[in-house]
């Protein structure tokens, strides 16, 4: 009786510090990302540059992947999204930016039968890029782009969290308000590029491993942003 009290124990401890490292993991990207954007702050305020934060809702669109082995689609649901962003400017029609989002959805096999969740997902985009802004008076067109890293963070026992090289492309504009303050509109699209034969993720169904490969794919998505900028 001991023993075997023993054993579930210890089963039960392993499980726990599994599922401890997971949401380590999980919070090591947006961790990372925050620490990046408050050690660029002081840097640009010092370059006397001016200094614009953007904080922002939105709404992610599309995204899936494609079992190479068997063929079977993977969904990811649209789900709202939000996120920072931080400007340096450059000259009047141009600023540096760092960008970052967050999608909170979940992984959904596709089927005849309808399309069953695997389990709850994160997703994060973490861009360093730019705009281009067309000289107008009052709303500003623009032009944005990024490059970075996207972090896949499954929410499920077990399974790895994983960042891929991406990139991003969007168009928007700005509206003022007054001269430090006003209004950021945005579509952007995300195309996350995964390796060769890479496995993305490994769930376990009925007690049997099921490793998830895609071969030289893409992930896409777009989102639609909305946010109000300060300028310090």
């Amino acid at each position: 009786m001991h023993e075997g009290a023993g054993i579930r124990h210890e089963s039960r401890t392993r499980a726990a510090g599994v599922g401890r490292c997971r949401r380590r993991r999980r919070r090591a990207f947006p961790s990372f990302a925050f620490a990046a954007f408050f050690l660029l702050i002081p840097a640009a305020a010092s370059a006397e540059r001016g200094l614009e934060i953007t904080p922002f809702a939105g709404y992610a669109i599309g995204g899936g992947f494609e079992d190479n082995t068997t063929g079977a689609s993977l969904d990811v649901p649209s789900t709202g999204s939000a996120g920072l962003v931080l400007g340096l400017r450059d000259t009047d029609e141009t600023q540096y930016e760092l960008f970052y989002s967050f999608q909170r959805t979940e992984l959904r096999s596709g089927g005849v039968s309808g399309r069953a969740p695997l389990f709850d997902m994160d997703i994060h985009y973490l861009h360093l890029g730019g705009t281009y802004l067309f000289p107008r008076e009052k709303v500003r067109p623009f032009l944005s782009g990024g490059l970075g890293l996207t972090l896949l963070a499954p929410g499920a026992s077990g399974v790895s969290s994983k960042a891929y090289f991406s990139l991003s492309l969007g168009v928007g504009a700005k509206i003022p308000i007054s001269n430090r303050l006003g209004l950021r509109f945005e579509g952007r699209g995300f195309l996350t590029i995964l390796p060769d034969e890479t496995e993305i993720f490994c769930v376990s169904s009925g007690g049997a491993a099921c490793t998830v490969k895609v071969k030289g794919d893409v992930f896409g998505q777009i989102q639609l942003l909305a946010g109000i900028y300060f300028g310090i």
